[in-house]
C-alpha cells in the first residue's frame, strides 16, 4: 500500500516537529490528529487527539504531544493513559471550568440577538440539555471533546427521538459559541457527522390535526360562555390562521383600496432571512346550515371593542404559543378534542388553528401561492409543512371536477 503523501507546508512542518523521538508520528484520522508510537520490541500504540487535522491545531497539538512524551518516556504510563492525564492537566485542552458562564453568554446571545428568543423558549428548548451537559463537564471524568459530550448527554433522553434532536441542536449551539466567543479549542465543535451518528432514528412524523368548522365553532362558543376574552383569541387564530405569537403584533389599518383590515407586523426569522409584515386575509367558517359566519374583528379592534386577555399589570397579556397552549390545556372541550384526535393518531396543538385555516383556504379553491402569502411564509414551506387536503376535501374536489 503506498505511503500517504503530505504535501502542504504546514503538514510537513507539523510531522517533523511532532517527531519528538524515534517512532513518534502524527497522521490524519477522520479529520482528527492521530498520534502513533512505535518502540523497539513492543506493539505500536496509537491515540486520537481531540484536535482537528488543521493548521490552527499545530501549536496546541505540539504542546500536548510534548507533555505526553514526558510521561511515556519515564516508562510510567501507556500512551492512552498519558493522554488522559495530560488532558486533565492542560490549560488549553482541559474542559473549561466555567461552562456555566459560557451557557449564560449563549442565553444572552439568543435572547438579545440572533433570533431574540423568549425566556420560555430557552427553558423548553435549551436549558434542560445544556444543564445536563454542564453536569457532565463538571463531573469527575469529564468528556474531552464535543462528540463525547453529546454522546454522554444524550443518554438521559434514550428512547425519546424529539428530545434527542433538540439536545443535538442545543449542544451544537453551546459548543459553537464556546469556540467562537470563549476561545475554546476546536475539538469542542459538534459536527454534522457526530449528530447523525449519535442522534439515532428521528421520530416518526406525526399527522397534524385539522378541525372541522363545526368543531371550531363549538369550541369558541363554549369558551365564550366562560371567558369572552379568550374566545376572541380563538376567533383571531381561526379566521386568519395566525401563529400564536402574532397576536401581539396586530393593528387595524386602512389598505390602499380604502378597506379597514388587520395588519400583522411580526417578522419571523427563517434561517438567514426574515418574513415580511403582511395584510391578513380572512377565511370564514360555515355553520351547520352552510351559512358564512361573519366576525368583524378588524372593526372591533379599530373601535377598541375587541376584548383580549389581560396580564397582571392590566395591560394586554403577552400571548404566544406557550401561553395559548397552557390555557387550552385547562379547557375540557379542548382536552376532549385532543383525546379524539390522538385516538386517530393525529396531533392537536395551538398551531391546529393555522393548519385548519390552510386546509379551509384550499377547500375554497384559493390558489396555493396566495394561501402561502396570506400565512406569511414561502411556497416551499407551505408545501412541506401545511395541510393542503384531507380525505373529505380530496373526494369533494374530484367529485366537483368530473361532475356533469
Amino acid at each position: 500500500m503506498p505511503a500517504a503523501r503530505y504535501t502542504k507546508p504546514w503538514e510537513i512542518g507539523f510531522r517533523g516537529a511532532a517527531k519528538v523521538a524515534t517512532g513518534w508520528t502524527v497522521s490524519p484520522h477522520r479529520g482528527k490528529i492521530r498520534l502513533q508510537v512505535r518502540r523497539a520490541g513492543q506493539r505500536a500504540e496509537g491515540v486520537v487527539l481531540p484536535l482537528e487535522w488543521a493548521p490552527a491545531s499545530v501549536n496546541p497539538a505540539l504542546q500536548l504531544i510534548g507533555r505526553i512524551y514526558k510521561l511515556v518516556a519515564s516508562n510510567r504510563e501507556t500512551l492512552r493513559s498519558a493522554l488522559a492525564i495530560t488532558l486533565g492537566q492542560s490549560d488549553t485542552m482541559a474542559p473549561s471550568t466555567d461552562w456555566e458562564a459560557i451557557a449564560a453568554s449563549l442565553r444572552d446571545a439568543l435572547q438579545n440577538g440572533r433570533n431574540e428568543i423568549r425566556l420560555q423558549t430557552w427553558r423548553s428548548n435549551y436549558a434542560p440539555y445544556i444543564e445536563e451537559a454542564i453536569r457532565q463537564l463538571t463531573g469527575t471524568k469529564p468528556p474531552v471533546d464535543g462528540h463525547e459530550l453529546l454522546r454522554r448527554t444524550l443518554v438521559r433522553w434514550s428512547g425519546k427521538p424529539p428530545s434527542r434532536a433538540a439536545c443535538c441542536i442545543a449542544l451544537r449551539n453551546l459548543t459553537d459559541h464556546a469556540v467562537a466567543r470563549h476561545h475554546q479549542p476546536s475539538c469542542w465543535r459538534i459536527s454534522a457527522v457526530s449528530i447523525k451518528e449519535l442522534r439515532g432514528r428521528p421520530a416518526a412524523k406525526r399527522i397534524k390535526a385539522t378541525l372541522e368548522d363545526r368543531e371550531l365553532l363549538d369550541l369558541i362558543e363554549a369558551i365564550e360562555a366562560r371567558n369572552p376574552e379568550w374566545s376572541n383569541v380563538l376567533r383571531l387564530l381561526t379566521l386568519y390562521g395566525l401563529r400564536p405569537v402574532e397576536l401581539q403584533h396586530l393593528a387595524a389599518k386602512i389598505d390602499e383600496g380604502g378597506t379597514l383590515r388587520l395588519w400583522c407586523s411580526y417578522r419571523k426569522t427563517c434561517g438567514a432571512q426574515m418574513t415580511e409584515p403582511r395584510w391578513l386575509m380572512a377565511c370564514p367558517l360555515k355553520d351547520r346550515i352552510g351559512s358564512m359566519v361573519e366576525w368583524n374583528l378588524a372593526g372591533a379592534l379599530d373601535a377598541d371593542l375587541l376584548e383580549l386577555p389581560r396580564g397582571s399589570d392590566g395591560g394586554l397579556a403577552m400571548l404566544d404559543g406557550h401561553y395559548v397552549e397552557k390555557y387550552l390545556a385547562r379547557q375540557p372541550e379542548w382536552r376532549k378534542l385532543r383525546e379524539q384526535y390522538e385516538a386517530r393518531g393525529e396531533w392537536l396543538r395551538p398551531y391546529t388553528f393555522r393548519d385548519s385555516y390552510s386546509l379551509r383556504c384550499h377547500r375554497y379553491g384559493v390558489e396555493v401561492g396566495a394561501v402561502a402569502m396570506a400565512m406569511g411564509h414561502s411556497l416551499a414551506v407551505h408545501s412541506s409543512s401545511y395541510r393542503w387536503a384531507s380525505d373529505k376535501t380530496t373526494a369533494a374536489a374530484f367529485e366537483a371536477a368530473f361532475k356533469k
